[in-house]
């Protein structure tokens, strides 16, 4: 997953330097995500623990009624978002400007919670049970799902609305936000391609995060950018020993037969 997120990542630079998204981006986004999906498909398995709640009972199922049920839900959280996304997005605009809060802190503060939020609970649940590849794994799927598929999607939402196949322009501001967002990101990804996360390194990530909101100079705001990239540059300097061991495990893993097929009859208790 980290090869990938830094592949989505790095493309993601050139955004801000065009200006734009367009559907190139969207077949470029589309195809590191389906590399993504392919590769984590043919990797090992591992045990699972317990199924517990709803897991359970779904995880007791047969197979086709057990996927059936997984698509069943999967359409309807698409059509409670599709529904309420809007709502939610007018309201959270007009409450920002009815208390005199910027859009984008508004945003920036708000949007990832009630987005982001079950994911992080899922992360943390896991963490406080022992299992921290789990919550590591969590969190990076839904980072490279950020990049590739959300991101990948905004060039087809505006041609469908729009009618047009022209790209979705962007201003300075929007700009100047993408490119401090893929600095940030590299930055993660720097910390995770050694396959662990100090202490230190998630509190400087977190306070860099937490007070980059509070400023809105765009000189200062891309000052944090590039001190993001220096970082990056840092830790990908004193990881290099480590890379070569990456690039061949993903290689393997792409190369290997597909390991653990899905049971034809059922799931394990």
């Amino acid at each position: 997953g980290i090869l990938f997120l830094g592949a989505a990542t790095l493309y993601s630079f050139s955004i801000p330097i065009r200006g734009h998204l367009s559907l190139i981006d969207t077949a470029v986004m589309f195809t590191i995500l389906g590399a993504y999906l392919y590769i984590s498909s043919r990797m090992p398995r591992r045990e699972i623990e317990e199924f517990v709640g709803p897991s359970a009972a779904i995880g007791a199922l047969s197979t086709l009624p057990r996927r059936l049920t997984i698509i069943a839900i999967f359409v309807y959280a698409a059509a409670v978002i599709f529904a309420a996304a809007e709502p939610f997005a007018e309201g959270l605009v007009n409450t920002g400007k009815e208390v005199g809060i910027e859009e984008f802190v508004l945003v920036q503060w708000l949007a990832p919670l009630a987005s982001e939020a079950p994911e992080f609970i899922l992360a943390g649940a896991l963490v406080a049970r022992g299992r921290r590849h789990g919550a590591m794994t969590i969190l990076i799927a839904a980072k490279v799902n950020q990049w590739t598929l959300l991101i990948g999607s905004l060039p087809v939402a505006f041609a469908i609305s729009g009618g047009t196949l022209s790209p979705l322009e962007f201003d300075a501001r929007q700009e100047e936000e993408v490119y401090l967002t893929a600095a940030q990101s590299l930055f993660a990804v720097a910390i995770f391609v050694n396959l662990r996360v100090h202490y230190w390194e998630a509190a400087l990530l977190a306070v860099l995060f937490s007070t980059q909101l509070f400023f809105f100079d765009t000189t200062v705001r891309l000052g944090y950018a590039s001190f993001y990239m220096l970082l990056a540059l840092l830790m990908f300097v004193r990881d290099v020993p480590t890379m070569p061991d990456l690039w061949r495990a993903a290689r393997d893993t792409a190369l290997q037969p597909q390991a653990n097929p899905e049971p034809s009859d059922r799931a394990p208790p």
